[in-house]
């Protein structure tokens, strides 16, 4: 790809007019002044290597000065080459308008933007690119639960999805199952509405898959005997995640 060249501090696309000594109307290039040819595109830009210093979960944040229209692709990874040139085994992924933006888990990251004509008719000045800023966004936002029963959630008993009420990318999450009381005696009768018979209280426990979209939970009674069984519980969770982004108009990643 074309990746253009820097005039009066901004970022240019080459033409696709090649050289010639003379041009159909029998002018020479010593009679031109100016050159604004038709421009070859897209203009790309790509970013060195970013080193966010650690293993984590970032949101990628852009800024792109420009009067065309952006692409954007993100690379990552967590480890580079012996030279410091190259992401090993990068990963990346390509935004389009309109996209939501969520967190990515990596050290390592690298943007590249490709920009075109911001009308697809190519009316518009040919696309410059003015500045770019990147930002690896890193502020998290906390959602709640409390006393949620887990038959009201979706899924099935024993694999429930914790929809998030926020707008983020979680990134850790706990959950507290609520343990009902110990049955109750009075000398020998009971009380009818708490009496559990031997071997049948709940003990949940929760198993927690954030890598799934919603969030599984998966609930199991553990019995005396060591034995589990998918059941439904009460129980609190606090959430915590990386506030999402969007694509805007203009191609930009931002919140």
């Amino acid at each position: 790809m074309p990746a253009g060249f820097y005039k009066e501090g901004q970022l240019q696309p080459y033409s696709i007019e090649t050289w010639d000594a003379r041009d159909s109307a029998g002018y020479t290039w010593d009679d031109w002044t100016d050159w604004n040819g038709t421009p070859d595109l897209p203009l790309v830009f790509s970013t060195g290597i970013i080193d966010s210093g650690r293993i984590d979960n970032w949101m990628p944040l852009t800024d792109v000065d420009t009067n065309g229209l952006i692409s954007i692709t993100v690379y990552w990874g967590n480890t580079v080459d012996s030279t410091g040139g190259a992401i090993d085994s990068e990963s990346s992924v390509s935004y389009n308008i309109g996209d939501d933006v969520e967190a990515i888990k990596a050290r390592y990251f690298r943007f590249e933007f490709s920009v075109g004509y911001e009308d697809s008719a190519g009316v518009n000045d040919r696309p410059i690119i003015n500045s770019v800023i990147t930002n690896l966004g890193s502020n998290k936002e906390l959602a709640t639960f409390d006393s949620i029963d887990s038959s009201t959630l979706g899924g099935s008993v024993g694999a429930r999805e914790l929809v998030v009420d926020k707008p983020i990318s979680p990134t850790s999450l706990t959950v507290t199952p609520h343990v009902p009381p110990a049955p109750t005696y009075i000398a020998d009768d009971y009380v009818a509405d708490t009496y559990v018979e031997t071997g049948t209280a709940i003990r949940p426990i929760i198993y927690i898959d954030k890598s799934s979209s919603p969030i599984v939970l998966n609930i199991y009674n553990f019995d005396t005997y060591g034995k589990n069984s998918a059941v439904d519980c009460t129980f609190d969770a606090m959430v915590q995640g990386i506030p999402k982004a969007t694509v805007d108009s203009q191609g930009n990643i931002r919140r």
